[in-house]
């Protein structure tokens, strides 16, 4: 006999409503824990999605074609054959170790691509000159009265000459950066010649500061790789990468390479869940033991889970009613699905159901 199950008897909980408020709370609790355990806020973190973040400049490198690897050891840097792979690095907040210079000077020698952007920190002009770089970064904020964004601490600066770092890029806009002294590197990208750097802190134009269009960008070989220096790391933040032609820049950094290694290794840590995923992708035996553990668990589960899902899919559809039930339980449930009837017919019914348990038990 099919019998339909009645509201009455879903198998979903019934909640009060302290207790709706309280698993809402812990589902908005939960939320948060794991969104703070995957985000990250120091500015230029690749997980900050805010203004000063880079999140999106991973985005900008997959969109030109590059394989984007968050870099959080030298290590990652290719030993051989790095000349398909770009590495860049964003004003580092602690100073690289010798071995670590070591080893970026020898990927650099080997035929990579290193991107260095700094401005008033000291560690960016250390590892240029580890890697035998001829540029080095000015370290005072550079003004522009004529030519700027929305003030003279955003100032525009051009590419010169025809080169695939700035191909389609008209204007550059700066946030607060500094020059690169170019020595021997070829220029890329000048301020106006109505730029001048504020020696004295003062944000105005006096005293020995001279207008003079300067280097912001530059590009030279190091062995049979580059050093690309950009004198401003806020240049590739989230809120500054719609400014003038920025992404365009950032994505002509690299183009035309297979690998980009966005070199967090000193720029602070990465949040927690970012961390873990991070490390799965770089250990084989890590992913190995998640796929394992995960399998394991689903077969543990299999059962149990089978069990519970047939039953209520069974009662769904308005099958028989739960075959586990007590004959008080029989009863109940169909004094509900039929107030109508009278006690001998629910007892009658109760007992045809009761009986047919052990016929279907040795059909199945």
């Amino acid at each position: 006999m099919a019998l339909t199950p009645s509201p009455d008897d879903s198998w979903l909980p019934s909640l009060t409503l302290p207790q709706l408020l309280l698993a809402a709370y812990t589902a908005f609790t939960v939320i948060a824990l794991v969104y703070a355990a995957s985000t990250s806020s120091p500015a230029f973190g690749a997980y900050n999605s805010q203004w000063d973040g880079t999140d999106e400049l991973r985005t900008v490198a997959a969109d030109a074609g590059a394989n984007v690897t968050v870099g959080t050891n030298v290590s990652q840097y290719p030993a051989s054959d790095p000349d398909d792979t770009v590495a860049v690095v964003l004003s580092p907040a602690e100073p690289y170790s010798s071995s670590e210079r070591t080893r970026i000077a020898e990927f650099v020698r080997s035929g990579g691509t290193l991107v260095v952007a700094e401005d008033y920190r000291p560690h960016g002009n250390d590892l240029l000159a580890a890697v035998g770089a001829d540029a080095r970064f000015d370290g005072r904020p550079v003004y522009d009265n004529r030519n700027y964004y929305r003030n003279a601490s955003l100032p525009k600066a051009t590419p010169v000459g025809n080169y695939s770092e700035t191909a389609g890029v008209d204007t550059i806009v700066l946030n607060y950066g500094t020059t690169v002294r170019a020595g021997n590197a070829t220029t890329l990208v000048t301020t106006s010649e109505y730029a001048y750097l504020d020696t004295d802190g003062n944000g105005a134009l006096d005293g020995e500061e001279q207008l003079a269009s300067r280097p912001v960008v530059t590009s030279e070989s190091v062995g049979d790789g580059r050093v690309i220096a950009v004198s401003d790391p806020s240049l590739f933040v989230n809120a500054m990468l719609d400014r003038g032609d920025n992404r365009r820049f950032a994505r002509n950094l690299v183009a035309d390479h297979d690998t980009a290694l966005l070199d967090y290794s000193h720029a602070g840590s990465v949040p927690p869940v970012a961390a873990a995923v991070l490390a799965v992708q770089r250990s084989d035996v890590l992913l190995l033991f998640c796929g394992v553990a995960l399998v394991g668990a689903l077969f543990a589960y299999d059962r149990r889970l089978d069990a519970f899902l047939r039953e209520r899919l069974r009662e769904a559809r308005g099958r028989e009613p739960n075959p586990h039930l007590s004959r008080e339980g029989v009863k109940k449930y169909l004094r509900a699905r039929h107030p109508d009837w009278e006690a001998a017919q629910v007892e009658r019914v109760t007992e045809a159901v009761i009986k047919q348990r052990p016929e279907r038990q040795r059909n199945d």
